[in-house]
């Protein structure tokens, strides 16, 4: 009878000892893997990898005009720019990492590969020195935003200190949908010697 008590006892011990290992196994890999999507979210934070596009590949030679219609699209005027009149054009200026650069510079229908970041500057002038507010491309893993690309979007102020909007915002989806075939990236501010080596 004792024994019978033992071994049940045994049994039981056993039972729990593989429960709480499969627990804190399981645990464990969830730690994992929510460090893991941490630190691929800290490389696209908007205040370290951005910060650093001026060393980028810088697409374009010379601001290109960017018409007002457009450039409205990028974010929700302020009251102060609609009594400034938000209708004056603008100008961007491009930067791909070097992720994305092959893509960008030599492919007609280029498939950017997950962790290109595109950066564009929106500037007053074709002179300005400092950018009102940077809109940024990342693309991300498959199945991220499979309808658009796997595209996250956001916008950040002018010395990229601080994001101001991220996400799969609607504005940039319906205004990049028209570029579908080339992996929903425009690359109308491509020089003219780069397009004619596209392959």
């Amino acid at each position: 009878m004792r024994k019978t008590i033992f071994a049940k006892i045994a049994l039981v011990a056993a039972v729990l000892t593989i429960g709480l290992a499969g627990f804190l196994f399981s645990s464990k890999s969830e730690m994992q893997s929510a460090n893991k999507m941490k630190t691929s979210e800290k490389i696209f934070d908007g205040e370290s990898e951005v910060a650093r596009y001026k060393n980028w590949t810088k697409v374009n030679d010379e601001p290109q005009i960017m018409w007002a219609e457009v450039a409205a699209m990028c974010r929700m005027p302020t009251e102060k720019e609609l009594e400034d009149d938000i209708h004056n054009n603008k100008y961007i200026n491009v930067y791909v990492n070097q992720a994305g650069a092959g893509e960008m510079m030599t492919k007609k229908k280029p498939l950017f590969p997950q962790g290109t970041v595109i950066v564009k500057e929106k500037l007053s002038t074709p002179d300005s020195k400092t950018p009102e507010l940077l809109t940024v491309m990342i693309k991300r893993n498959k199945g991220f935003n499979s309808e658009n690309g796997d595209w996250e979007y956001m916008t950040l102020n002018g010395e990229a200190t601080k994001v101001t909007a991220r996400g799969k915002l609607t504005s940039c989806q319906s205004c990049h949908a028209v570029d579908k075939p080339t992996d929903y990236v425009s690359r109308k501010y491509l020089p003219d010697e780069v397009w004619k080596k596209l392959k």
